[in-house]
């Protein structure tokens, strides 16, 4: 009988809905895109992820999670600076460092040691440190593939956001499992993107986005965080 590698339930673990880096609680603008009309269904929703997947902080992240995953010593200290930075609205920018301050948080609890992420404590201890750069460092020290790290990373980020929407629209169970089963393709596709893309190319350019979390500031009745 062949067993699975160590590092295959560290990953499941750090992915689940269930580990506390309050992931729930952000939409990501899309609370103020279904608000406005602008994702009405099943199909709005696969759209909204999908240009996320594409062009957005779905793919910049995933980017920067390779990047963090990949470098060592020094090198860990531009890709916190680019990833921190690379922000369309503050909602967006509080949502990947409260995110990745509550996974650095989880880690210190369980008491196993992470050099990558002492690393980035140290660098710029009062910015805080974007959840998938945590990750991708902290499965780099754990051993955890970088092609299985960002995969289930991306897997981990759309299905918060399908979850999210199933909440707004709202939708069934049926509706969220299909467009899961729909977005596989392109996650497993901008995954291998993100692995291709040097740390000089990674950029975001959904608009729409960032126009949308930067409204949702003052949207009237909110659900989510952003």
């Amino acid at each position: 009988m062949t067993h699975a590698p160590d590092w295959l339930q560290t990953v499941m673990l750090w992915t689940s809905p269930a580990f506390p880096v309050g992931a729930f609680s952000y939409s990501h603008g899309l609370e103020w895109l279904v608000e406005t009309g602008q994702v009405t269904d099943r199909a709005s929703l696969e759209s909204f992820v999908l240009a996320l997947l594409e062009f957005g902080d779905l793919q910049a992240d995933a980017a920067f999670l390779c990047a963090a995953h990949c470098a060592d010593g020094a090198g860990l200290s531009p890709v916190l600076e680019e990833a921190v930075s690379l922000r369309g609205a503050s909602e967006l920018a509080s949502e990947s460092v409260n995110q990745g301050r509550a996974f650095v948080k989880a880690l210190q609890l369980e008491g196993s040691e992470y050099p990558r992420l002492s690393l980035l404590q140290n660098t710029t201890p009062d910015v805080g440190i974007p959840h998938a750069v945590a990750f991708g460092a902290a499965c780099a020290d754990a051993g955890v593939p970088i092609e299985t790290a960002v995969e289930s990373w991306l897997h981990g980020a759309v299905a918060n956001l399908v979850s999210a929407g199933q909440r707004l629209i709202p939708l069934g169970q049926r509706d969220g499992v299909a467009a899961l089963m729909a977005l596989k393709p392109s996650i497993t596709q901008f995954a291998q993107k993100a692995r291709e893309t040097p740390l000089a190319e990674v950029s975001s350019t959904s608009i729409v986005v960032d126009m949308a979390a930067i409204f949702h500031e003052t949207q009237y009745t909110r659900l989510f965080r952003s």
